[in-house]
């Protein structure tokens, strides 16, 4: 791998729109920005890379990732997959957090950190949220606070589910008390201490949140919740606590499809956001990538069940820019800059010098053609050229060659449904009825 890499004549988006610039690439850290960057002197194996014609914008960061898996709201073949490094590479992700979710008894806050420190070390920067739905939630040294002060990766709690069935239904005590423990974590640590909130589609909303920021007086930026763009009623909830200036996130997998006429589609939630006066640097928007979307009928009957796509973000991220005209720098802070500022990621989420070369190099129609991770060339020509330990299977005495197809674009990305068996029963009489009125949940 070469010394220094010059990135010549792109424009770059920091996300402030910079202009033609050329980027210069040590290690893992932006080195200069400037016009006509050159290396003098006996440095040697200099690669310049010619990006006239191209834009440049920080790596994506993905707050909401089930690295290590989840779901299993069906049994446990529905477990949902651990996540490649190729497939959040090829996203133009290159810091992500991960997150458990409904199933806080076979996957662990544990498995979440190995899986954390496994993607690390491919290439990529990653952190954790200690816990999940459940309050008392799964922690690894026996207490939130804890967590977040002594484990390098753990920078707040969270999935916590609120307004969801599948919650522990907790009351405004005990989310005042686990956002006490996060934010004095946070404090003590000099990390985030933030509270990662799955909403659900019960009436109450964001009700409970609001009880206990009066009740504590805790900043808002402690509370996070997300899935916002769940259904209308919800979004709407969101203009309120955005307005007060609270966070707030829109997931780019829950879309509109033929399970789901419910959710708004997250570029239009996002431009509802901004329309109503939400202010640009409290909006972000994460994935919930890998994570399970079961759809249930209104008798908890499972009708099918979906797999989140981390490369949901960008797309919906162009979206915002090219369909609902949000100027470049609006969209792109909301899945850089004002993720990295609420998780006090400094050296993330922006093209300075200092910061890591997270790095997203697209042509003119914003198709992803290089992503740098940490310094390191990770995709190129829209291929991956870095694979995780065991995405090349063909190493593995026994397995197939799956190389060639990781990280390969999907033309159906979301949440690819599979129905259960047709052999499953239903004691129930109006099937089809009941399916008409499903609701879709995710983890």
């Amino acid at each position: 791998m070469s010394v220094l890499t010059i990135i010549r004549g792109a424009h770059v988006y920091a996300p402030k729109d910079l202009g033609t610039k050329d980027i210069l690439i040590g290690g893992r850290q932006i080195l200069a920005i400037g016009d006509d960057l050159s290396v003098h002197g006996t440095v040697p194996d200099v690669n310049v890379i010619d990006a006239s014609g191209m834009m440049l914008f920080p790596g994506l960061v993905d707050q909401h990732v089930h690295m290590a898996g989840g779901g299993g709201e069906g049994g446990f073949h529905y477990r949902t997959p651990e996540i490649s490094l190729s497939h959040i590479t090829t996203a133009g992700v290159t810091t992500a957090i991960g997150v458990l979710g409904t199933d806080g008894v076979t996957r662990t806050t544990r498995e979440l950190l190995a899986k954390a420190n496994g993607l690390d070390f491919e290439g990529v920067s990653t952190y954790i949220y200690c816990g999940a739905y459940q309050i008392p939630t799964r922690t690894i040294t026996g207490m939130p606070r804890s967590d977040i002060v002594l484990i390098d990766k753990v920078i707040g709690v969270g999935e916590i589910a609120i307004s969801d069935s599948r919650s522990s239904h907790p009351n405004k005590s005990e989310i005042a008390e686990l956002a006490s423990e996060a934010h004095v974590g946070g404090l003590l640590a000099g990390k985030a201490g933030v509270v990662h909130f799955h909403v659900g589609d019960d009436k109450s909303r964001l009700d409970l949140l609001h009880e206990v920021v009066d009740m504590t007086q805790l900043p808002y930026s402690t509370f996070v919740p997300t899935h916002l763009n769940r259904n209308p009623d919800l979004l709407d909830a969101a203009v309120e606590w955005g307005r007060m200036g609270g966070f707030c996130d829109v997931t780019s997998g829950i879309r509109p499809d033929e399970h789901d006429n419910i959710s708004v589609k997250p570029s239009k939630a996002i431009l509802k956001l901004l329309d109503s006066g939400v202010k640009p640097g409290y909006i972000t928007m994460s994935s919930d990538s890998n994570g399970s979307s079961p759809i249930f009928d209104d008798q908890g009957q499972l009708v099918a069940m979906g797999i989140g796509s981390i490369a949901t973000l960008w797309e919906e991220t162009v979206d915002l820019i090219r369909r609902e005209g949000v100027p470049i720098e609006t969209a792109l802070g909301m899945v850089t800059r004002n993720v990295a500022r609420l998780l006090k990621l400094h050296y993330k989420g922006r093209i300075h010098p200092g910061c890591d070369a997270d790095l997203l190099l697209c042509d003119d129609q914003f198709r992803i053609q290089s992503v740098f991770a940490k310094g390191r060339l990770m995709v190129e020509q829209g291929k991956p050229i870095v694979f995780g330990t065991f995405e090349n299977v063909e190493k593995i005495p026994g397995s197939p060659d799956e190389s060639k197809s990781s990280g390969g674009v999907n033309q159906e990305r979301g949440r690819p449904m599979i129905a259960p068996s047709l052999d499953d029963e239903d004691d129930f009489p109006d099937r089809d009825e009941r399916q008409k009125r499903t609701k879709r949940y995710c983890c």
